[in-house]
């Protein structure tokens, strides 16, 4: 699959540039001599096609962000492509409200032919995703999503986005959710040491391929009705299970004329756990270790809304009074 890149607009489209160390929101700036200081301020001067450059640094509600950032159709939010955004760090979140998920606290909202590559993105708030797509079919490459307190990317609606070439790490809940109709392509990304590394509930079927699920709680947890079609991907060393099917969901796992091609290995308890009994498993198309399946109900439950990720409730100290001294009881022995 080909990306779209800044680079295929640079001759036509117009680009602004913003620095939050050295950068500052006024009429005259954007350049690259005398960047925006804000990509809040920068994104409402944006048009269709614009590309917005992000330069080394942190943009958090400290430097002035509000959030969540709305890229409009056809902008380019870009940072560092060959470092995954390590060194460029959006740090936040705000209120969203979704036609298919009510409100959510969400730091970066993505529309039709948008992109956004080569940035750091977290959410540190109850319940916080990283990026939130509901519609349209926008671009997500080259991210680094990490210690998002729900998910990375969550995925809804109708939406077809393409991500690619991501590390999704340390998020609470899952490093990508997919639910609703969504479809689109989910390829050559690293899910690593999260709660799911992948979740695909309700109608979704996305394709998932070529991806590394590595040391999750579980890999892949399909769910509902979902049809995700998985290929080429590498699925080892989750703390539970490599793949998890629930209710009626019928992943396809490719057949003998179309092997699937997925290593689903060394898991800890099953490489595959399938409650869905009327699904066989097309191991033959596949590497796959321990199958299992059951209708047991309480196995890596997939939630049907988006999960809910609560912080540690304060345990206050109490005080204990001691309790005062009672007279000793008579004896009712009888004489």
């Amino acid at each position: 699959m080909t990306l779209p890149t800044a680079g295929v607009h640079a001759q036509t489209a117009r680009t602004v540039y913003v620095n939050s160390a050295i950068g500052n929101d006024g009429a005259n700036a954007g350049s690259e001599s005398s960047p925006y200081r804000t990509i809040s301020y920068a994104l409402q001067q944006a048009n269709e096609g614009t590309i917005v450059r992000v330069a080394t640094g942190t943009y958090s509600p400290e430097t002035g962000e509000r959030f969540p950032l709305q890229l409009k159709s056809g902008i380019t939010l870009q940072g560092n492509d060959s470092t995954k955004g390590q060194d460029i760090v959006i740090r936040g979140g705000g209120g969203y409200l979704s036609p298919t998920f009510a409100r959510q606290s969400t730091t970066i909202v993505a529309q039709k032919g948008s992109i956004v590559q080569g940035l750091t993105i977290t959410n540190p708030n109850t319940r916080g995703t990283g990026i939130w797509v509901e519609t349209g079919n926008p671009t997500i490459a080259n991210n680094t999503f990490i210690n998002n307190l729900r998910e990375g990317v969550f995925v809804s609606g109708n939406a077809a986005p393409r991500i690619a070439n991501n590390v999704f790490s340390r998020n609470s809940a899952s490093g990508l959710s997919i639910a609703r109709d969504a479809q689109g392509e989910v390829m050559n990304n690293v899910f690593d040491n999260t709660g799911f590394g992948i979740q695909v509930s309700d109608n979704a079927a996305p394709t998932i391929a070529n991806n590394q699920v590595l040391r999750n709680q579980d890999g892949i947890v399909i769910s509902h009705s979902s049809r995700p079609i998985l290929r080429q991907n590498r699925i080892e060393e989750n703390v539970r299970y490599g793949v998890v099917i629930v209710a009626d969901a019928r992943p396809d796992f490719g057949s003998i004329g179309n092997p699937g091609g997925n290593t689903v290995k060394s898991n800890g308890l099953a490489d595959v756990f399938n409650m869905n009994l009327a699904m066989t498993i097309a191991t033959d198309a596949n590497q796959i270790g321990k199958v299992e399946n059951s209708n047991k109900p309480d196995v890596a439950e997939a939630p049907i809304e988006a999960p809910v990720v609560e912080p540690p409730k304060t345990v206050r100290p109490t005080t204990t009074k001691p309790a005062p001294a009672q007279p000793p009881k008579r004896s009712r022995a009888k004489r």
